[in-house]
């Protein structure tokens, strides 16, 4: 008799952890397709800044577990960036001239956060504490100025960081999020002029979205982020030994995306 209460006792312990987080898994359980668009701010020094802007598509797959392990893997292909004109933060024309970055067509970027969910309030909030671990395209001017294209194969950052999320179910069809995320990204570019090395950087990305369970399987995303770039290396001198062009570098970023995709 013992033994049955025991094991009914586990039953009923585990249904009551997967019905607390039912809630939160019709909008987490999902898989999409986005659009997004950014603008990265680069700068040179004080003098000059300069906006590139990008766009790109998005797969994306999250998953809540009855356990309450969560995952969240996007993977993101660049297919288009243009640099604008760099005009002097007084409002004068740029004396360095129009800033050579922009990113690979077709780069592939991927990322993927693994956290626990931790429930503050039964079906209605919850915080979830992750790490996260990526690759990334490259925006440093070390890379695009010197490796003229020989060395596309290593534009690119590899990341690791750790961040938190904090969710808000209103109701079935509407889920709102708030997520901070602080990685560091190491450079991989390998720059092959003289007097240029590597560049590190810290980034702090703040991001606030909504999920959308619109009819049932079906939902829709948007998201809007800010990203603030700390530069970690020792910083390159005003000028590249090949060539004497102006070195930028990324300040900050705003952009966002929209997304359609189906739960589970």
């Amino acid at each position: 008799m013992r033994k049955i209460l025991v094991s009914l006792m586990v039953l009923s312990s585990g249904y009551a952890v997967a019905s607390d987080r039912a809630g939160f898994q019709q909008f987490d359980n999902q898989y999409n397709i986005g659009y997004g668009y950014n603008q990265v701010t680069v700068q040179n020094g004080s003098t000059n800044q300069a906006q590139v802007d990008s766009q790109a598509l998005s797969l994306e797959v999250e998953r809540l577990f009855d356990v309450g392990v969560w995952m969240d893997v996007v993977a993101n292909m660049n297919i288009q960036s243009s640099t604008n004109q760099a005009v002097g933060l007084g409002g004068k024309g740029a004396s360095g001239g129009q800033p050579a970055l922009t990113q690979n067509p077709n780069f592939v970027s991927g990322n993927a956060k693994v956290g626990y969910s931790f429930e503050v309030a039964c079906n209605y909030l919850q915080i979830i504490p992750y790490l996260t671990i990526g690759r990334n395209s490259n925006l440093m001017q070390s890379t695009v100025s010197n490796n003229g294209g020989a060395n596309q194969a290593q534009d690119y950052f590899i990341a690791a960081g750790v961040g938190g999320r904090l969710e808000y179910r209103i109701n079935r069809a509407i889920d709102i999020y708030v997520d901070q995320l602080m990685s560091y990204n190491w450079d991989q570019s390998n720059p092959t002029a003289g007097g240029v090395q590597p560049q590190n950087f810290i980034f702090w990305t703040s991001t606030v979205g909504a999920k959308f369970n619109i009819v049932k399987n079906l939902q829709l995303g948007i998201n809007g982020f800010y990203t603030n770039y700390q530069l970690q290396s020792n910083s390159p001198v005003d000028t590249l030994a090949s060539g004497g062009a102006t070195i930028y570098q990324p300040s900050y970023a705003l952009g966002g995306m929209i997304d359609v995709g189906l739960t589970y």
